[in-house]
């Protein structure tokens, strides 16, 4: 009997190719060239995970039932305020420099600093330990330098500490007196500071002063340190805030951190 004839034809082979084919795929479909974006594509979670908290939702779940944090204890009323400018100097383990050698170091740098603006200026400086003050007499112009709340004098000594310290922290600290205005503007804030106390505790309530910056606000605060039937707080944010005198048991409900 002949042997059955080996020819395929147009059918056959494409149907032999496509076994082939499936067969490969058959081994994908089985998982032994599965990638991990195939994995991903159709992963689904298994019927008995339903009603489960996943490691997400624990997390989520985790966060919304955190306790809320405690109201952190108040601070000292006016002790970052009597530093004033003196705050944030830095650590620096150079040894100090000579009480005459910071003297001409201020004298330059506020000779200069006036000079530059087109100011002739008698100086003179007096240091103790990392303080020194600075008094510039000048015979004319002298609310240009100042301001008319002393805004002006405020920037220029905040530029001459810059200096004074070459841009290392605040070591060194600069005060600034041109003529006598922050004497004047000393002895102003103090007797503010007595009739806002005064007109406090007569309405029972706090009364506000206008913006002021850290020194201003540090007049205020020590003048009615030593006064227990009022308090003094700062209210705002940033460098320039107001201040608010109030009845010792006023409650400090508009305060915000000094």
């Amino acid at each position: 009997m002949p042997a059955p004839s080996m020819a395929r034809g147009p059918d056959g082979e494409d149907g032999g190719r496509r076994r082939r084919r499936g067969r490969r795929g058959g081994r994908g479909r089985g998982g032994e060239r599965t990638t991990a974006a195939d994995t991903s594509a159709v992963a689904v979670a298994p019927p008995e995970t339903a009603g489960q908290v996943l490691p997400e939702d624990a997390s989520v779940m985790r966060a919304e039932s955190r306790p809320p944090r405690e109201p952190r204890p108040p601070r000292e009323r006016f002790d970052r305020e009597e530093r004033g400018d003196r705050d944030d100097r830095g650590g620096s383990s150079a040894p100090a420099i000579p009480a005459a050698e910071l003297e001409a170091l201020a004298v330059r740098a506020t000779e200069q600093l006036l000079g530059a603006m087109g100011f002739e200026a008698r100086l003179s400086a007096r240091a103790d330990g990392s303080n020194v003050d600075v008094t510039a007499e000048v015979s004319q112009g002298e609310e240009l330098l100042t301001g008319r709340k002393g805004e002006v004098r405020q920037a220029l000594q905040h530029l001459l500490n810059l200096t004074i310290n070459r841009g290392e922290g605040m070591r060194y600290h600069l005060q600034l007196e041109i003529n006598d205005f922050w004497q004047r503007r000393e002895a102003e804030l103090e007797t503010m500071a007595r009739s806002m106390a005064e007109e406090a505790l007569a309405k029972g309530g706090e009364v506000l002063t206008e913006y002021l910056n850290a020194q201003e606000r540090r007049i205020i605060h020590v003048t009615l340190r030593e006064d227990a039937r009022v308090k003094t707080y700062a209210i705002g944010d940033g460098l320039i805030k107001k201040l608010a005198v109030a009845p010792a048991d006023h409650p400090e409900a508009s305060r915000e951190e000094d």
